[in-house]
C-alpha cells in the first residue's frame, strides 16, 4: 500500500506530465499556438506576469508581518524584515546610487518616455532596446503586447581607449553591475563587443561553467571594458579556479572602490 508521500509524488508527476503534453500539443501546432497567444494577450492586462507576481508576493508578505505585530516604520525596517522572510534578493536604492546610475545612462536612453509604466526592457541586438508595459517571457524578443523599439546612439569612447584595438578572441576585463569579470570577446559590431565571461567564485576567483547559458554572453560598450588582459592563470593546484593577474586586478579594483 502506497504511503501518503508516495501518493503526493505520483500526483505531482502526473501533473507535470499533463503540462508537458499540453505544451507539446500547443507548440507543435501553429494554429493552436497563435490562438493560445491571442487569448493570452486578451487577458494580459489582468493576468500579471512573473515580475508583477514577485512584487505582489512581497506586498502580501509585508501585510502579514504587520498583521502579526511586526512594526515597519520605514524602508530600512521593511528591507530588514522582508530579507529575513523571503528568498528574493533585495537591496536599498539610495539617492547616491540613483545619481550614479543616472550618470551612466546614455543620452539616447533618456529619451524613452513613460519609464514609470515600463515593466520590461529587452535587448537582443547591439544598440537596440524594446520596452513594454506588460512583461512577456514566451520567447526572446517576442512582439507580444506591442513593444516600443528605441535605437541608442553610439557611445563615444575616450581617446585613450579608442587607440587600443580589441579583436575577437582577446581576453578582457569588463565591468558589469559594479563588479569585474574576465572574459573573451566573441563578436564585435561597430563600437560594441559581445564578451563570454567566466563565473565568479570570490575575490579574484573565477571558473568556467560546466554548462553554458545564453546569458553568459553580454554586449558591452567600449567604456565598460576596463582593460585587455592575459588569460587568467590557475589559482589552485586543481586548476578549478582562475585569477586575473594581481597587478591588473589591484589596479582596477582600487579604482572601483574609489568610485
Amino acid at each position: 500500500m502506497a504511503t501518503r508521500s508516495e501518493k503526493v509524488e505520483r500526483k505531482r508527476a502526473a501533473s507535470k506530465l499533463r503540462v508537458v503534453k499540453h505544451r507539446e500539443k500547443v507548440y507543435s501546432n501553429p494554429e493552436l499556438l497563435e490562438e493560445y497567444r491571442r487569448k493570452e494577450r486578451e487577458r494580459g492586462i489582468a493576468w500579471k506576469r512573473a515580475p508583477d507576481r514577485v512584487g505582489g508576493a512581497l506586498k502580501n508578505l509585508a501585510d502579514r508581518l504587520v498583521a502579526y505585530g511586526t512594526d515597519i516604520p520605514d524602508a530600512e525596517a521593511l528591507l530588514h524584515n522582508l530579507s529575513k522572510q523571503s528568498s528574493v534578493k533585495l537591496f536599498k536604492l539610495t539617492e547616491e546610487k540613483v545619481e550614479t546610475y543616472r550618470e551612466l545612462v546614455p543620452p539616447s536612453l533618456k529619451t524613452v518616455q513613460g519609464t514609470l509604466k515600463v515593466h520590461q526592457l529587452v535587448s537582443t541586438d547591439p544598440g537596440k532596446i524594446k520596452v513594454r508595459e506588460v512583461s512577456c517571457f514566451c520567447r526572446p524578443a517576442c512582439d507580444c503586447y506591442s513593444p516600443k523599439e528605441f535605437i541608442l546612439k553610439e557611445n563615444a569612447a575616450s581617446e585613450e581607449k579608442a587607440e587600443e584595438s580589441i579583436e575577437v578572441g582577446q581576453w578582457v576585463l569588463v565591468e558589469y553591475d559594479g563588479d569585474l569579470y574576465p572574459g573573451t570577446v566573441t563578436q564585435i559590431v561597430e563600437d560594441q563587443f559581445e564578451v563570454d565571461t567566466m563565473n565568479c567564485a570570490g575575490e579574484n576567483r573565477f571558473f568556467y561553467p560546466s554548462i553554458g547559458f545564453p546569458g553568459d554572453k553580454v554586449w558591452y560598450f567600449r567604456d565598460n571594458i576596463r582593460d585587455m588582459i592575459p588569460e587568467p592563470m590557475p589559482a589552485t593546484s586543481s586548476a578549478r579556479h582562475f585569477s586575473v593577474a594581481a597587478e591588473i586586478w589591484a589596479k582596477w579594483r582600487r579604482g572601483e572602490e574609489r568610485r
